[in-house]
């Protein structure tokens, strides 16, 4: 038997000011998180760090009960969501290889970072140093590519129907091994909202040990252990565990690449992460013309997006949007 998540439509989270994020430290010469900001674990602080002249010095650590919570998304795999199947399956492997990450456990699914620093050295075997048995990953990039038989010409809603699938199979999944961590999905456009609240809104899940968490499930929400699905803006200012970022597009819209590629709407959505971002892009966002770049804030929000792709580990995915 199988129980319908509801779904409620509430007010905007409070919106707070860039200063209230960081101070100037004049003693170090750094930027220091505040100690009441619990946001940005250190790999995800030296990644935002990028695009200031100062040092930034994260005051947060992962715990290491991050990769053992997401590996209970084994226990899930072939169960009835009420998801595309082969989207949801894709989901928890892209899920689990990140726990194997964290665990430093041998994984071929995801593409390692090609910022050299950010590769976890290998453990020692035998070792019971916190350090060599947990490796801290903040930053992940999902690489999607929506295809279609029947139309090669398919329109940006049904690309923004695929994207949101995804969103929805990793919303599904992270809230079933961790129904305490809230999770934003975070979009630069409010059809990518409504699409991902939609998607959401169809999700059946199990009844079960965890099915009283999932009934907690409420979108635009800002509580513990709840789901926020809304726009960049409105979202400036709050935090939640786990973040989504929805940056993709398919082929016909790339003259939405100069509103993606702002610096600025890139750093308030991927810097709301408490504990992990997951980016999910495309090649067209990836490897835009010179004729976009020509511009000079889209190339600094370009160069911005590409340090995030070299430090996160990365995971292909094909969405046949005829399956939908």
């Amino acid at each position: 038997m199988h129980k319908q998540v509801d779904s409620e439509i509430e007010t905007r989270p409070p919106t707070l000011s860039p200063s209230d994020d960081y101070e100037l430290s004049s003693s170090h010469g750094t930027i220091v998180q505040l100690t009441e900001n619990f946001r940005l674990n250190p790999d995800l602080g030296e990644f935002v760090s990028t695009i200031y002249s100062r040092q930034f010095k994260p005051q947060k650590v992962q715990a290491r009960q991050i990769g053992t919570a997401l590996k209970r998304v084994e226990l899930d795999i072939g169960k009835d969501f009420g998801l595309p199947t082969d989207i949801l399956q894709a989901v928890q492997s892209f899920l689990v290889s990140l726990s194997n990450v964290m665990s430093r456990k041998p994984q071929t699914s995801l593409r390692p970072p090609t910022a050299s620093h950010s590769v976890p050295p290998l453990s020692q075997e035998g070792s019971l140093d916190f350090t060599l048995t947990h490796y801290p990953v903040s930053l992940s990039l999902i690489r999607l590519q929506t295809w279609s038989q029947r139309s090669q010409h398919f329109g940006y809603e049904m690309h923004v129907r695929g994207e949101a699938a995804v969103a929805a199979s990793l919303v599904a999944s992270i809230r079933r091994c961790c129904p305490t961590e809230g999770i934003f999905v975070a979009t630069p456009h409010r059809i990518q909202r409504e699409a991902v609240r939609t998607a959401i809104s169809r999700i059946n899940l199990e009844e079960g040990s965890l099915d009283a968490a999932f009934s907690r499930l409420h979108v635009n929400d800002v509580e513990e252990g709840r789901v926020t699905v809304d726009t960049i803006e409105r979202l400036q200012g709050s935090e939640a565990g786990f973040v989504i970022c929805l940056f993709s597009i398919s082929k016909s819209f790339e003259s939405d690449l100069g509103f993606l590629l702002e610096r600025r709407r890139l750093n308030v959505a991927i810097s709301r992460a408490k504990t992990l971002c997951i980016l999910i892009t495309s090649e067209e966002v990836l490897r835009p013309s010179v004729k976009i770049l020509a511009n000079e804030e889209t190339a600094k929000g370009y160069a911005f997006l590409k340090a995030f792709e070299d430090r996160a580990w990365s995971y292909e995915l094909n969405v046949d949007l005829d399956k939908l």
